[in-house]
């Protein structure tokens, strides 16, 4: 009996233990494993310029992101030169902003030389990009006065005349370079126009018009280029009939002469709706509305002959949109006349500023101006 007591008393003991065990690891909390922290995303600029002109005041540059961008977060960057850790300037950037603009410091072009930008978010380094500011040095070769982009080079402008084109030839250039073109009539700025060059070399154009559309008064002109805080060119020219100057009496001899060929008399452009049957210009205007799908435009001409070549250019806010060149082969007087029209898909003509010339055999272009109201959404009551 006390053989089988004693047995049963460390079978007892034996259950209490594991008993007690089984249940410390049973309120034993399994412990928990921290999430893996997500790496950084990475940022690569899409075709960045690996050298910028000496002219430019500032980087444009066209982020994309790879990887998961934080919410809300925005990262930092820094512009320094690629040899000193110095600051030159910096600012914020997230991925809803699009485009990464880096202004050089004070709004002034940089000297040459080689420079970083540095995109870091918190502690990471997202994005680190070299560029070389050149010392290339952009020539203007050539400023002139046009009534049409691809038009003969004038020395004055005629009366009555409400826009003209400056025409000018640069070589050597850096793309994005910026520069400024403003004409001047005394202190009075009559048309300014900034942008930047879009090739290495070339010959560009640019218009300019008057205030409210109104004619330019008779008197003298001085059109100014100016690149890097530096005037490049100057360009002085009259508005207005030139001045009379007698010539001195000559004998005339008698000399049999062929009959001389009528001169070539045209009335001033118009712009229309349309035209009649007759030929005639209907409902003639300078202010087309916006549901517009033609326009024209044309000139009642006497002294005409089949030999005589006719052109016109439409223009858009400056940027030619439409041209077309023939010969007449109507009667000795009519209309010579043009129209632009919309395109399938869009008949609509877009709103704007128009200007459309039309140059006949060779005499001086008549130009004309009118305006395409863009659609007003109508206001709806509450």
């Amino acid at each position: 009996m006390g053989a089988k007591r004693r047995s049963h008393t460390v079978k007892l003991v034996i259950l209490v233990v594991l008993g007690t065990l089984w249940s410390m690891t049973a309120c034993t909390p399994t412990p928990t494993r921290a999430p893996t922290p997500l790496p950084p995303p990475q940022v690569a600029f899409t075709e960045p310029p690996a050298t910028l002109c000496q002219a430019a005041m500032q980087i444009r540059l066209t982020p994309k992101v790879t990887g998961e961008w934080p919410d809300d977060e925005k990262a930092t960057w820094e512009l320094t030169t690629a040899k000193d850790t110095t600051s030159l300037n910096q600012g914020e950037w997230q991925p809803s902003m699009s485009e990464l603009l880096v202004p050089f410091p004070d709004g002034k072009a940089l000297s040459p030389g080689e420079y970083r930008l540095h995109l870091r978010l918190d502690d990471d380094t997202v994005a680190d990009y070299t560029f070389t500011i050149g010392d290339e040095t952009t020539m203007i070769t050539a400023l002139s006065l046009t009534m049409s982009p691809d038009g003969p080079e004038i020395a004055r402008l005629e009366e009555n005349v409400q826009h003209f084109y400056l025409r000018y030839t640069y070589q050597g250039a850096c793309l994005g370079a910026p520069y400024w073109i403003t004409v001047y009539r005394g202190e009075d700025i009559i048309c300014n126009h900034n942008t930047t060059l879009a090739q290495t070399s070339g010959t560009e154009a640019v218009a300019c018009y008057s205030q409210k559309g109104a004619p330019l008064s008779q008197g003298t002109y001085r059109a100014e280029l100016t690149m890097m805080d530096q005037t490049q060119h100057n360009l002085t020219f009259e508005v207005g009939k030139p001045p009379v100057t007698p010539t001195p009496t000559a004998t005339p001899t008698v000399t049999p002469s062929p009959t001389p060929r009528p001169q070539l008399a045209c009335d001033p452009l118009f712009t229309a709706v349309g035209l009649t049957s007759a030929g005639e210009p209907f409902l003639p205007q300078q202010r087309f509305e916006w549901y517009s799908q033609v326009i024209y435009a044309g000139t009642r001409c006497r002294n005409l002959t089949h030999d005589i070549t006719w052109e016109t250019q439409w223009y858009r806010n400056g940027v030619m949109v439409h041209s077309v060149s023939g010969v007449w082969e109507g009667a000795r007087e009519g209309i010579v006349w043009d129209s632009i029209t919309g395109i399938p898909g869009a008949p609509f003509l877009l709103p704007g500023t128009y200007t459309v010339t039309f140059t006949l055999d060779s005499t001086a272009p008549l130009t004309a101006e009118f305006r395409l109201i863009p659609y007003v959404k109508p206001e709806t009551s509450p």
